[in-house]
């Protein structure tokens, strides 16, 4: 049976992931039930992005879908590698929408690498 981490982990270390992992995943719930609502500050900002002011719900729904998809074990890696390249889609309209650093998004994807790195090192690549 597949798991959200691996066996060769010691306990500390995945308990550790599985926090750090959780935080992020519940700001992107958030933010897509946000979206989905169609809340007035979240409509703001998409106004403000050129030609997605009406795919407000369908970005929230896309949100909801990957966090699924990264939580259920059999497809965790797939929902890993989406999230990621989301987040940098999310970066993006971070930097149109308000300009400079996009702080939020950094710390969401880096708390997402860094907790999913932590369960399973070898997505990786690295031997960590």
């Amino acid at each position: 049976m597949k798991k959200l981490h691996e066996e060769e982990i010691g306990k500390i270390r995945r308990i550790a992931g599985y926090v750090i992992s959780a935080m992020p995943s519940l700001m992107i719930i958030m933010a897509g039930i946000t979206k989905l609502t169609g809340t007035e500050e979240m409509a703001q900002n998409f106004a403000k992005l050129p030609n997605w002011e009406n795919s407000m719900q369908l970005i929230g729904g896309l949100e909801l879908t990957l966090i699924f998809l990264y939580w259920i074990p059999k497809t965790m890696n797939m929902g890993f590698f989406l999230l990621l390249g989301f987040m940098g889609g999310a970066l993006l309209a971070e930097v149109i929408i308000n300009g400079g650093i996009p702080v939020p998004a950094i710390i969401i994807t880096t708390l997402l690498y860094v907790g999913t790195m932590l369960r399973k090192p070898s997505l990786s690549g690295l031997d960590i």
